[in-house]
């Protein structure tokens, strides 16, 4: 059996074999996202918004629902909240590791996931993808926002310190800067 990236069709669709794992990983992905077992279990952790919260204006108008985010603790309405796996996934890169993707986004119940804000949800991603705490993790979000906004070098200063040379090492300060340990390694 020949691979699908190495078809003649195939290499019109995928011009590498990452790029397949990549549509097919995307394609998984889907199945997540319309999962009936995800949605019956998200809907079954929020509540409805009380009177009281409709008169102290707490949430949008609209708001019909609400649930707690598992890391910040947050109230929110329940569109800003997604369902998190609590076990990490080991990727789509290959015919090993599909199959067991394919489980995790549509064979999962509901001893695996836990609601998550959108913020903290990416978050926690980058935390496992990185293999850094939660605290390290969002701390580089931040960092990352003070780069985008070109103003990493001016809160460096702001902090009495000299910015680095280069960018890495100005992410690496920020995070340092931002935990409240500027001079310790991370």
């Amino acid at each position: 059996m020949s691979n699908p990236w190495e078809t003649p069709e195939g290499r019109v669709v995928w011009k590498t074999e990452a790029q397949y794992w990549q549509w097919l990983r995307g394609a998984l992905r889907r199945l997540w996202s319309d999962y009936p077992l995800r949605k019956v279990w998200k809907q079954s952790q929020l509540r409805p918004v009380t009177a009281q919260e409709r008169l102290d204006k707490l949430f949008h108008p609209s708001t019909k629902n609400v649930g707690q985010c598992s890391f910040c603790g947050q109230w929110m309405a329940g569109s800003k909240l997604e369902c998190d796996h609590l076990v990490e996934s080991d990727g789509c890169t290959s015919k090993e590791t599909a199959e067991s993707f394919l489980w995790h986004c549509g064979g999962l119940i509901a001893k695996d996931f836990r609601l998550a804000c959108k913020p903290c949800h990416k978050i926690q991603s980058l935390s496992q993808r990185n293999g850094v705490s939660f605290e390290i993790a969002e701390a580089t979000k931040k960092a990352i926002q003070f780069e985008k906004a070109k103003t990493d070098k001016a809160y460096i200063l702001e902090k009495g310190k000299m910015p680095e040379r280069n960018a890495k090492l100005r992410r690496e300060q920020l995070v340092r800067l931002i935990l409240g340990d500027g001079d310790a390694l991370l």
